[in-house]
Parts: C-alpha cells; structure tokens; sequence
C-alpha cells in the first residue's frame, strides 16, 4: 500500500473490521489525507451498520 501511495500518488485509508464499530488504524507516517480518508471510510461504514447491521 505504501508502494502505491509514494510512487501512484494513490490515497490509503486503514480501518479494523469484526467489531461492533469501526476502528480507524493509522500510522504515525500518515499523511493528514490518509488519516481523513480512513474516518471518511469508518463514518460511511457505520452508518452502513446502522441501516444494515453486520
């Protein structure tokens, strides 16, 4: 995923699956872009739990 980010110039976002909510995994590397992306992703599951629950 790095490889894509550093040389792609592709986005990445990281989140925990398998708990009642979603968990945003980040790393102290991460750009301000990758953390806002990956709560983007954990507030668009969520509410997919909430319509939908797993």
């Amino acid at each position: 995923a790095k490889q894509l980010e550093y040389l792609g110039g592709a986005a990445c976002a990281g989140i925990v699956l398998g708990a009642r909510v979603p968990i945003v995994l980040t790393s102290r590397a991460d750009s301000r872009e990758t953390r806002l992306a990956s709560c983007a992703v954990a507030v668009l599951l969520a509410h997919r739990y909430k319509v939908l629950p797993p």
